[in-house]
C-alpha cells in the first residue's frame, strides 16, 4: 500500500511538469510563428528624376496575414535616416515637397506587421534634374561684384534684381550720399520673359534689355549686362 501510494505520487508530479512543459513550448511556439513580413524591393528610379516624383515598391506580405503598413525615408545620405511618410497602407507615394536639382538621392522602405515586426527593403539611388533657366532664375540677387571695377560697397551690395514666378521684374539700386548714409537710389518694375537658356529679355516702361547669362547656380548668377560681367548672389 505504501508503494502505490509513492508510485502515485511520482506519476502525478511526472504528469504536472509534463503538462508545465507542454503548455512553456506551445507558448514558445505561439511566439516563435509571428514572423516578420516577407522581403519586398522598391521599384527603381531612374535619374534625372523630376524635383517631385512618385515612389512605389513592392507589397510586403505577412506569413500571418497581418495588416502591413509602410514607412518611407528619403535622405542624400546612405543609409537613409529621414523619413517622410508614417504608416502607409499603400504601396507608392507622392513626395511633398521639391527635391533639390542635380543631387543624388539615396532612399528605401520599411514594412511593420500587427506586432511591431519590421522587414527593410533594399536601397535604392537616383539623382535629380538640372533646373530650367526659368526655376533657376527666380528669387532676389544681390549685387555682388563687377569684373574691372571696385570691390563694392556695403551699401551697394544691397542693390538687387527680382524675378518672380508670374514674370515679375524689379531692379533695385543703394548708393551712399554725401553723408555717406547708404539710401534708395532708384527702383524700376518690369517684366521678363526667358528666351532660351543663356539668355532672359526684360522691359521696363515699355523699353527691352537683355542679360545674357554666363552661369548659374543656386546661389551666384554671372551676366553679360550692357558689355560688363556682372555676378549677383543670393
Amino acid at each position: 500500500m505504501k508503494n502505490t501510494q509513492i508510485n502515485f505520487k511520482i506519476l502525478f508530479l511526472v504528469l504536472v511538469t509534463s503538462l508545465a512543459f507542454t503548455n512553456c513550448s506551445s507558448d514558445d511556439d505561439s511566439i516563435q510563428t509571428n514572423q516578420a513580413p516577407n522581403n519586398f524591393n522598391v521599384i527603381n528610379v531612374a535619374n534625372d528624376a523630376d524635383l517631385q516624383l512618385q515612389l512605389s515598391w513592392e507589397t510586403a506580405t505577412d506569413p500571418e496575414g497581418d495588416v502591413v503598413s509602410y514607412q518611407v525615408f528619403l535622405d542624400t545620405q546612405n543609409p537613409p535616416q529621414i523619413a517622410i511618410a508614417n504608416n502607409l497602407n499603400a504601396t507608392s507615394y507622392n513626395t511633398q515637397t521639391d527635391l533639390q536639382a542635380e543631387t543624388t538621392y539615396y532612399w528605401m522602405v520599411v514594412a511593420k506587421d500587427a506586432n511591431g515586426i519590421t522587414t527593410q527593403s533594399n536601397i535604392d539611388s537616383f539623382t535629380t534634374r538640372e533646373l530650367t533657366t526659368g526655376e533657376a532664375i527666380l528669387g532676389k540677387w544681390y549685387f555682388d561684384s563687377q569684373a574691372g571695377a571696385p570691390p563694392l560697397t556695403e551699401c551697394k551690395k544691397n542693390s538687387f534684381i527680382n524675378f518672380t514666378d508670374d514674370l515679375f521684374f524689379q531692379i533695385t539700386n543703394y548708393e551712399e550720399d554725401t553723408n555717406d548714409n547708404c539710401v534708395l537710389m532708384t527702383s524700376a518694375n518690369g517684366t521678363y520673359q526667358v528666351i532660351d537658356r543663356f539668355q532672359i529679355e526684360y522691359t521696363i516702361n515699355g523699353n527691352p534689355a537683355f542679360l545674357d547669362i554666363q552661369s548659374i547656380s543656386p546661389t551666384e548668377l554671372v551676366v553679360n549686362l550692357g558689355g560688363s560681367i556682372v555676378t549677383f548672389v543670393k
